[in-house]
């Protein structure tokens, strides 16, 4: 498995004296810009984060420019052509001799493309996963609407109520289910369970959702 390094970081410093932000060139092609295009301030920066983040990073922005506490925040920003990125923030004051803050200085770290590798990842595992349980699923739910005379969702609905009801995993259940199909019948052991929770389904089940990591 090819393990996705994120980029180098863009670094950023601001100088109490001059008001002036300084940014290297990696924080510009970050926020979608060549060095000079814009020049850094933070109504810029806040401007192009994400908005359910503005507020947290404005709080932490003006907390380090104001105290110099050094303070690390995961949010996202939207470049300047609009694609959103997941990015990891760090900063912290610079102080002179005798504690007077002099300034902030930090660095931004640009993780979209490793959490795009890993949550594609992840969905192939889960799909997987799915299209190994499924078979299993549809051969239970069909041997439980043979023995209770249940429709395809109310099999599903019973399939859920038995997975709660021992604490095991959907697929684990019809796995057991279909293993016991030779015999045709239920495990011995758990058939008073299935029994029990079959006699309180009632009429048509609505809106089953077929989810295999119960």
């Amino acid at each position: 498995m090819t393990t996705s390094i994120p980029g180098p970081p863009g670094t950023f410093r601001f100088s109490r004296s001059t008001q002036a932000w300084t940014w290297s060139e990696q924080l510009y092609t970050t926020f979608g810009f060549a060095p000079g295009d814009v020049v850094p301030t933070r109504e810029l920066v806040l401007s192009h984060q994400h908005s359910e983040d503005r507020g947290t990073v404005q709080q932490v922005l003006d907390d380090t420019l104001e105290t110099g506490r050094p303070h690390c925040v995961w949010h996202r920003l939207v470049d300047a052509q609009g694609s959103t990125r997941q990015v990891v923030t760090l900063c912290a004051g610079d102080f002179a001799g005798d504690g007077t803050l002099v300034g902030v200085s930090g660095f931004l770290v640009d993780l979209t493309e490793p959490v795009r590798r890993t949550t594609a990842r992840e969905v192939d595992e889960a799909l997987e996963l799915m299209a190994q349980s499924r078979p299993a699923i549809e051969q239970a739910k069909g041997a439980l609407m043979v023995t209770y005379g249940l429709d395809a969702d109310e099999a599903f609905l019973l399939l859920r109520r038995y997975s709660q009801q021992v604490n095991v995993k959907v697929r684990d259940v019809a796995r057991a289910v279909v293993e016991s199909l030779p015999d045709r019948d239920l495990p011995h052991v758990s058939r008073a369970v299935w029994d029990a929770l079959a006699a309180g389904l009632s009429g048509p089940v609505a809106d089953v959702q077929e989810s295999t990591g119960t």
